[in-house]
């Protein structure tokens, strides 16, 4: 390789080397993609809108997660229909499907904007098919709630994933859009969920980016959960731990874990979130027939977040100050090779002398 090769090489991986950095309060994986810190108790369910991938790849691209436009389906005359998965997991891209369990009951409640504020059941799915649909006709929020009841012992475990999902067309009218912005987004009946707090000015078309703060609120039956264990989860496996308030709110921040080479850069990539929320209390009661003495309460919410702008300014910069560095060491090979041509001389002799 040439001298200005090596050179070039030699930018291109001091430029392309990126430092992993993790807030001091978070935690990362251990081995078997079990999050350290806080305990895992039994399966995590969720609501995705992509369905697992095949083995240990990250799911499908393009389709995202909450809040965007992934996961549609319908036909093109019709109202759009959304579809949601399903997963067991704590890992946003490594959780499959959930598996059916028959000691415990399912309750599936979807609020639609115009609908019942306690919401209607969501018919099961159709036989062979894994996803959960519904159509979304009218703007606004759609929340789909699967609460799932089981006695283990003496202790009632209570999971609730939850989906939120929007629906904003350039077709609506403003008074649409400002009835649809103003409802309510929690299910009072609900006995544990996380409402993801808008942040002031939001636009319709908010999109998360990493390293902005977010804010999660944790309620039970609409009121505000203190104490509740709150794990934050990043797309690529990250975690973070919190406590909720007295309001039930929690922050967090959403770390930047989106670090390909330049060539694979995509500044639109959707990746997914999920946040964990639990509870326990000393509660009495009867489930089939049978006595509990404590609850368990668990509540679950994906999301999608993009890279930051400044994400990809960054590598922008470095490819430009990399060009730059190659045109400049291309320029003074070439001027070094053009002062050392020898320019034509004709040398005559003369035979005769």
């Amino acid at each position: 390789m040439s001298r200005l090769g090596l050179y070039a090489a030699a930018l291109m991986a001091l430029l392309s080397t990126t430092v992993h950095c993790q807030d001091s309060g978070g935690t990362h994986r251990a081995e078997g993609g079990r999050p350290t810190g806080m305990a895992m108790r039994g399966n995590v369910l969720w609501l995705a809108d992509s369905p697992p991938a095949r083995g240990d790849g990250p799911p499908r691209s393009g389709m995202g997660g909450m809040g965007g436009m992934g996961g549609m389906g319908g036909d093109r005359s019709g109202p759009p229909v959304k579809r949601l998965w399903l997963r067991a997991g704590a890992d946003p891209q490594k959780s499959g499907f959930a598996r059916e369990d028959t000691e415990a009951t399912v309750d599936m409640t979807l609020v639609t904007p115009q609908g019942k504020p306690e919401g209607e059941p969501l018919p099961p799915a159709e036989e062979g098919k894994k996803n959960l649909s519904f159509e979304m006709p009218t703007q606004g929020y759609y929340r789909l709630y699967h609460t799932t009841r089981k006695l283990q012992g003496d202790t009632l475990a209570i999971a609730v994933a939850k989906a939120e999902v929007t629906n904003f067309s350039h077709g609506a009218t403003e008074e649409e859009r400002s009835v649809a912005l103003t409802a309510p987004r929690v299910l009072e009946a609900a006995p544990i969920e996380i409402v993801r707090e808008k942040n002031p000015g939001e636009k319709l078309s908010f999109q998360l980016k990493s390293g902005e703060e977010q804010a999660f609120v944790v309620l039970q039956k609409g009121l505000p959960l203190l104490g509740a264990r709150v794990r934050f989860v990043s797309h690529d496996g990250w975690t973070k731990e919190a406590v909720s308030d007295e309001q039930g709110r929690v922050s967090f921040q959403i770390v930047r874990d989106y670090f390909p080479s330049w060539d694979d850069f995509q500044k639109r990539f959707k990746a997914t979130y999920l946040v964990i929320a639990e509870a326990s209390a000393a509660e009495s009661g009867r489930f089939k027939d049978q006595p509990y003495t404590n609850v368990r309460y668990q509540a679950t919410l994906g999301g999608t977040y993009y890279p930051s702008p400044d994400d990809y300014r960054s590598y922008a910069w470095g490819l430009g100050l990399g060009f730059a560095f190659l045109l400049f060491c291309g320029t003074a090979v070439y001027l070094y090779r053009r002062r050392r041509v020898k320019p034509f001389q004709e040398v005559r002799f003369d035979e005769k002398h």
